[in-house]
């Protein structure tokens, strides 16, 4: 059977059928059909279709007829859409003649069958109706669940024209477009704790909707069986437990599009849902005395004498865990969550900085501040002591003494200990003994009568002894013998100028002054050394030593350890990080950048040069040198050199320059890795005294 490639309507597609007799070469017949409509509400889709015959391939014609006879099953036909029955011919007659064209043929409707010989007739065999343009067919197919489908249309007719036409016999599976079952939600911008918007497009209006999410292990219904096509979802901030490590949490949306009761289908998108700035980590602190006994006495941090023990409780929020905590505090950073900071050094208010980051990079900053009451060792110094009588008035021999003492104690808010007490011993005794004392008295500058028992006829040590909760201080003097010009021993193995002998040695009670050289042969030693350390070093000196004690334990007064791994600079007042006392700067290390290196080439260790192209350009050939002439019997054009065959050259094209593109690599050099930036070292101690 020939084939129709070419539909008498524009926009169906053809499926070719089948028959047998001696015209299957010229005739042809065929169904042409078109998807005319789809009901989404239905889920269905309406097909029209129209079956011809006609001759198709005898240029010059083939012409039967048979009239409308309905005696028989001649010209009878059905059509089938997956094997259910969809048209049944009712009438009979059919004909061929000229090859008939979409723009260009007759009809049954207007041609009678006895009369098609000489026309372009096309038989409509779906002619049921009236007119010819109604002469069709339709059909409604039913899609699956998921708006897909597809049908498979047949027919069959009896034709039997003598030998010529037999049964005709047609089949094909036709995929149907896919109609719009279940709606494609659209998502905005998301964070918890937030409204957004969930838009849909329902292919009808009357479908409604169930949307559901999915986030990590998290799960729930956001609406159910909406008609709405705008849903505001505020998602739960719980869903932060499912992002622990991230900002941002990722999960599914799925929206399942119902019509009536019935589920048409499910479409799911990805959603990014953002954890709001506001969940951060959080902490809370503590700042307590290391030392109970300090807080119990003062129940406040004292300068110099309090180290504080600190814990950070932090903790991450919705899942997430605690990465770090650094907390800044007396001029110190510290990175563990529970630790003890050095002395306080500075007193007042004094604030510090704890931060806290968790897994998601988020960070915690609590700031605050705390008291310091300001603390300074005792000082006490003496002015002046002489022998006098109860009276005050100076005597020689007088068994009193005359104090002059000033004398300093942090009163901490009235909670400080102050104990002062003027002792005194014999010089050549070893315990001192009490001759005035004042209790919880924070400042003392005045003259002081004490004593009463002190024996004109021996020398004596005076100390003040003054006490405080933290330390003890103590100040010296001495009173000599009365005077007199000469004394001996009563034993005769000692003797005196300007005291009463009381050792078996040489002893001198006035300020003496040797106009020749002095020498000593044996060992020189002093009751006391304070003068001597005070001399030397006055409070805020420097000690260098190689030997850890501490001075305190063999010269007296108070010292610490100053400058640990650094190296001290001469204070220069033009100098701005260097003007004053022990500012501290520089580091250990120090990882260059490009500024702090020198100017510098590097060689090209590999690439490419390339010259850039020349516009285009001609060269003269010298003057007199060379001239164009034709060929005899030629076609090409030629230079000749005046007939010679010697060399010859252009002229000059003059000085001229090109330009060179270079690429490639220098090649890669150096770390980034930090270099020492120490000089030639030696360590020792350093001790600085403070009291």
């Amino acid at each position: 059977m020939a084939d129709r490639t070419t539909p008498i309507h524009s926009g169906y597609s053809i499926i070719n059928g089948s028959f047998s007799g001696t015209a299957t070469a010229k005739l042809g017949c065929w169904m042409e059909y078109k998807v005319t409509s789809q009901s989404v509400e239905n889920n269905t889709s309406t097909i029209r279709f129209y079956i011809y015959i006609a001759n198709v391939a005898a240029s010059t014609g083939y012409h039967i007829y048979c009239n409308n006879y309905d005696q028989t099953n001649r010209g009878s036909m059905t059509v089938r859409a997956n094997g259910t029955t969809v048209y049944t011919r009712q009438k009979r007659g059919f004909a061929t003649d000229l090859i008939p064209t979409a723009s260009d043929h007759t009809t049954q409707y207007q041609t009678p069958y006895g009369n098609a010989e000489g026309t372009k007739f096309l038989t409509v065999m779906t002619d049921n109706a009236d007119t010819e343009a109604a002469g069709y067919g339709t059909c409604v197919i039913n899609h699956n669940a998921d708006g897909t489908g597809s049908v498979t249309l047949s027919w069959n007719a009896d034709c039997s024209f003598a030998n010529s036409l037999k049964l005709i016999t047609g089949s094909a599976t036709v995929t149907l477009p896919t109609i719009p079952r279940a709606t494609t939600p659209s998502v905005g911008s998301l964070t918890m704790g937030s409204a957004g918007t969930i838009t849909l497009s329902p292919a009808s209006s009357s479908f409604t909707h169930t949307l559901r999410y999915q986030v990590g292990s998290a799960s729930g219904t956001i609406v159910t069986k909406t008609s709405n096509t705008s849903v505001n979802w505020t998602p739960s901030r719980t869903l932060a437990n499912q992002a622990p490590n991230s900002t941002t949490a990722v999960g599914t949306l799925y929206c399942d599009t119902y019509s009536g009761n019935t589920l048409i289908g499910t479409k799911s998108v990805s959603i990014t849902i953002n954890v709001p700035a506001s969940i951060v980590p959080s902490a809370t602190y503590t700042l307590t005395d290391s030392d109970s006994n300090i807080a119990g006495q003062f129940n406040a941090f004292i300068q110099n004498k309090t180290r504080l023990n600190v814990n950070v409780n932090a903790s991450g929020t919705y899942g997430s865990t605690i990465v770090s905590v650094t907390t800044t505090i007396n001029g110190t950073t510290y990175t563990e969550a529970s630790f003890t900071t050095e002395a306080l050094t500075r007193s007042g208010t004094q604030s510090f900085t704890i931060v806290v980051k968790d897994s998601r990079n988020r960070t915690k900053t609590i700031t605050g501040t705390y008291e310091v009451v300001a603390y300074k060792s005792p000082t006490v110094n003496i002015a002046s002591v002489f022998r006098c009588n109860s009276s005050g008035v100076l005597s020689h021999n007088g068994t009193y003494i005359s104090i002059r003492i000033k004398v300093n104690i942090s009163s901490l808010d009235s909670s400080n200990d102050a104990s002062i007490i003027v002792q005194s011993k014999r010089k050549t005794a070893t315990n001192y003994t009490d001759l005035k004392t004042w209790s919880g008295t924070y400042s003392l500058n005045g003259t002081y009568v004490c004593g009463g028992s002190l024996s004109s006829q021996y020398a004596y040590d005076i100390r003040v002894e003054v006490s405080d909760y933290f330390e003890t201080v103590y100040a010296y003097a001495d009173i000599t013998t009365a005077d007199t010009i000469f004394s001996i021993r009563n034993n005769g193995l000692g003797m005196a100028i300007g005291k009463i002998c009381e050792q078996d040695r040489f002893e001198m009670g006035w300020d003496a002054v040797f106009h020749e050289d002095v020498a000593f042969e044996g060992d020189v030693s002093f009751s006391s050394l304070a003068w001597l350390r005070d001399l030397i070093y006055p409070v805020g000196s420097i000690r260098m030593t190689v030997d850890p004690a501490n001075a305190a334990t063999f010269l007296g007064g108070t010292w610490e350890l100053w400058g640990e791994g650094k190296v001290p600079v001469g204070v220069d007042s033009q100098d701005r990080d260097l003007c004053d006392p022990e500012m501290e700067g520089g580091a250990k290390t120090v990882t260059l950048t490009t500024a702090n290196m020198p100017s510098h080439n590097h060689t090209l260790s590999s690439g490419t040069a390339t010259a850039a192209e020349a516009a285009a350009h001609t060269h003269q050939a010298a003057s007199g040198t060379y001239k164009v002439g034709s060929g005899s019997g030629s076609n090409y054009k030629y230079l000749t050199n005046g007939g010679s065959t010697d060399p010859a050259t252009t002229g000059s094209g003059g000085g001229h320059t090109h330009t060179i593109t270079l690429s490639g690599n220098t090649g890669s050099r150096g770390s980034g890795t930090a270099h020492s930036n120490m000089q030639p070292y030696i360590t020792c101690y350093f001790y600085k005294r403070t009291a």
